[in-house]
């Protein structure tokens, strides 16, 4: 499966979880949310110069996201790209998870 097919999929209805009650659903969505921030963020800095970063606490000090996403795309010519490689490769870690936990279980 390509990465562009994992963005593509609802990954609350993939892991069998799409009865959740809906507050848990909300929970699961935030935490989730946070990791592939964390994972995005560990990638820029990876990207990023020193000189970069320095220049990046800077802008994420103003917290303006308009402004920090403008300075992440002005700085990493493939950013948007580099997103979605990171939700993709998330959501593909989640299934396989899931499915060793379903496999354990069986």
């Amino acid at each position: 499966m390509s990465p562009q097919d994992f963005l593509q999929k609802n990954l609350i209805t993939e892991l069998g979880l799409e009865d959740l009650p809906e507050g848990k659903k909300e929970e699961l969505i935030l935490k989730i949310g946070a990791l592939i921030q964390q994972n995005i963020l560990l990638r820029i800095l990876s990207e990023l110069g020193e000189k970069d970063k320095d220049e990046f606490d800077k802008v994420l000090a103003e917290e303006n996201n308009e402004k920090t996403l403008a300075f992440l795309q002005s700085k990493i010519s493939n950013f948007d790209e580099l997103v979605k490689e990171e939700i993709a490769k998330f959501k593909e870690e989640a299934m396989k998870r899931m499915q060793a936990v379903v496999s354990l279980s069986a």
